[in-house]
């Protein structure tokens, strides 16, 4: 690969990519040098998985070669699907060259799906102790099956970009939030797509809480059409959803704040939708702590280019630049 001084950050979903390419200059900041979206038909990708690779790559393409993009800069893809799971767990706290192999064999206790299917990686949070007052330490655990990753190297190889990472795209989403918080605030970050609900709790600075869960039957029919078919939800769907997203957020800031003692006083809400506002505005006419939508990277905005659209794919592309 030809030495290049960008990186592209890529998210995908079930209706279309979007991608960023970040540049690093001499003095050390960054620029935008390229970005844009490419909209796909629904059957390209199928509960997480792309099942059209052809549909796939020519979208792909076009995006690339439409946005200017170099061809050649190293790519960090972002999902956020079914198929990634995420915990927030509590392992003995041993030396650092031993830590994976007692994460690996443990993980199992928290992960509601063999190990052995998932490409397994951990962020060690904070240092605390057990229930025995012994050193321990708190983990997030992100498992992605293995079976759509190899899917997604398959796809993007087609395309001939070399994809140096797959992270989580809403981990992405929360290191930007983080960074741009207050040291003393504690806030809630709720991620809905057209398969999973995320939500984490972040105070100090740090994540403390972590929850996923798939969309369930009662709810499905409504939240697949919010992002495949928008121009056709019904108010009365509307409310179904909101009615979700309300229950889901209630019990995750209770049990939070019970089990920590902190206060959450807002939530930052993203649904990559077309409908995201009218969800947001139904929601906050039933939570009792405050939603908005995240503005994220506001120092890379221009009249041409809304950044906290694209906050995931520049922080992806953060990942290559910065190692």
């Amino acid at each position: 690969m030809a030495k290049v001084n960008s990186a592209i950050g890529i998210e995908y979903n079930s209706h279309e990519i979007r991608a960023v390419e970040l540049e690093k200059t001499a003095g050390g900041s960054y620029e935008i040098k390229a970005f844009g979206r490419e909209v796909y038909s629904n059957n390209v990708t199928a509960n997480g998985i792309i099942a059209d690779g052809s549909l796939f790559t020519v979208a792909l393409n076009d995006l690339i070669t439409r946005g200017g993009f170099t061809n050649v800069a190293p790519v960090v893809v972002g999902v956020n699907n079914e198929n990634v799971i995420m915990r927030y767990a509590t392992f003995p706290k041993v030396p650092d060259d031993k830590l994976r192999n007692v994460i690996t064999m443990q993980a199992q206790d928290f992960i509601p799906v063999p190990v052995s299917e998932l490409g397994l990686d951990f962020v060690v949070i904070d240092e605390t102790t057990d229930d025995d007052d012994q050193p321990a330490l708190n983990v997030l655990l992100v498992g992605a099956r293995t079976m759509m990753l190899q899917n997604i190297i398959q796809s993007f190889e087609n395309s001939k970009l070399e994809i140096v990472d797959i992270d989580s795209s809403f981990l992405a989403w929360c290191r930007v939030a983080i960074a741009e918080a207050n040291s003393d605030e504690t806030f809630g970050f709720l991620n809905l797509t057209d398969d999973v609900l995320d939500f984490v709790a972040i105070a100090d600075k740090e994540i403390k809480m972590v929850r996923s869960i798939n969309i369930p039957d009662r709810a499905m029919i409504e939240v697949k059409k919010a992002f495949n078919e928008p121009d056709e939800l019904t108010s009365l769907e509307l409310e179904t959803i909101a009615d979700l997203l309300y229950s889901e957020l209630s019990s995750s800031i209770n049990y939070f704040q019970m089990q920590t003692g902190f206060i959450m006083n807002s939530v930052l809400f993203k649904a990559a939708t077309e409908l995201e506002e009218k969800i947001l505005e139904k929601l906050n006419e039933k939570s009792y702590v405050p939603l908005t939508i995240p503005k994220l990277y506001s120092e890379y905005s221009t009249a041409s280019f809304d950044a906290s659209d694209y906050a995931g794919c520049i922080s992806l592309a953060k990942v290559a630049l910065e190692g």
